[in-house]
């Protein structure tokens, strides 16, 4: 199985790990914090080696991770977040019902519709699965949306994991104007957008394949009004 591990900005790290019965790479991040570490997502049970062996790489241990959420509660999200024996698991109580994990009890369903949660801001977005939400970190200025916003199946950028991803840009681009998000859909994925857009991002950390660099603002802001020529022309 492949996988890249890499820095998104001096302490936030991505572990992708490439999943060949989904065809698509699964994406973790790491916010590394003098002594404690803040995972987001895990990816599947089956991914849980790939994990530990980041971790250790950057000298961590599963022991050392103090924080973990979730954007849902998908398994490809949450599964192998049971290596996280000290840490206090948190996912928004949307998916309480549904979250696909072995002892769900260990979860605390308090994260806010909208508001601070720790060092992040987080917004239910409500796309994708009843529960889902997108956190900013406030003191990295790293937005992850998830499945909210992501590349499932999508070939990397040629310039690699992370990077500005300026195809991949205009592939969600063309997406949205071929009608990818369905009409029943399209309204909650542009008010999700608008939450995404005040941040002052510099980074967007996505549930499945590339990371994009660079100005995510106007990246949102682009998605924005193709969306909004779309709704009305529909």
């Amino acid at each position: 199985m492949n996988c890249i591990f890499e820095n998104v900005t001096k302490n936030v790290f991505v572990l992708a790990v490439w999943d060949s019965s989904w065809n698509s790479y699964n994406n973790c991040y790491f916010i590394v914090e003098d002594h404690d570490v803040t995972v987001i997502d895990s990816g599947k049970l089956q991914h849980a080696k790939y994990i530990e062996e980041a971790l250790h790489s950057i000298g961590k241990s599963v022991e050392d991770v103090s924080l973990f959420i979730a954007t849902h509660g998908h398994e490809d999200h949450v599964q192998a977040a049971t290596l996280f024996t000290n840490a206090k698991k948190f996912i928004h109580h949307n998916e309480k019902d549904m979250i696909e994990y072995s002892e769900p009890e260990q979860f605390h369903y308090e994260l806010p519709d909208q508001g601070i949660f720790r060092d992040f801001e987080c917004h239910l977005v409500g796309c994708h699965t009843p529960g889902s939400v997108i956190f900013y970190h406030i003191p990295s200025k790293v937005l992850f949306t998830g499945d909210f916003l992501c590349f499932f199946g999508d070939p990397l950028s040629a310039d690699g994991l992370v990077s500005e991803g300026k195809e991949l840009r205009e592939a969600w681009l063309d997406y949205l104007k071929d009608g990818g998000v369905s009409k029943e859909h399209l309204p909650a994925f542009l008010e999700g957008l608008k939450s995404i857009q005040p941040f002052d991002s510099i980074a967007m950390c996505t549930g499945h394949g590339g990371v994009l660099a660079g100005d995510i603002k106007e990246f949102a802001s682009e998605l924005l009004k193709v969306g909004n020529e779309k709704r009305i022309q529909q």
